[in-house]
């Protein structure tokens, strides 16, 4: 009972290396001519966070000095 969940336990583990392994062989290149979009997209998102972080610092200049007391 116990090698056999010794092996299972095994199993387990080793079974998304080759999962990963498999899909890095196949798909080599497969990629490369949207390499412009997922680059844009996360330019995109770069100044999504950047917008948010301006206008969460932005509220907090406002709270501040709609409340100068802190309380």
């Amino acid at each position: 009972m116990i090698s056999r969940s010794f092996s299972l336990v095994l199993f387990f583990l080793s079974a998304p290396a080759a999962l990963i392994a498999q899909v890095a062989d196949a798909g080599r290149g497969a990629m490369r001519p949207y390499v412009h979009v997922l680059l844009a997209y996360g330019v995109v998102w770069l100044l999504i966070l950047v917008w948010v972080w301006m206008i969460a610092r932005q509220l907090k200049h406002v709270g501040d000095r709609a409340n100068p007391d802190g309380g």
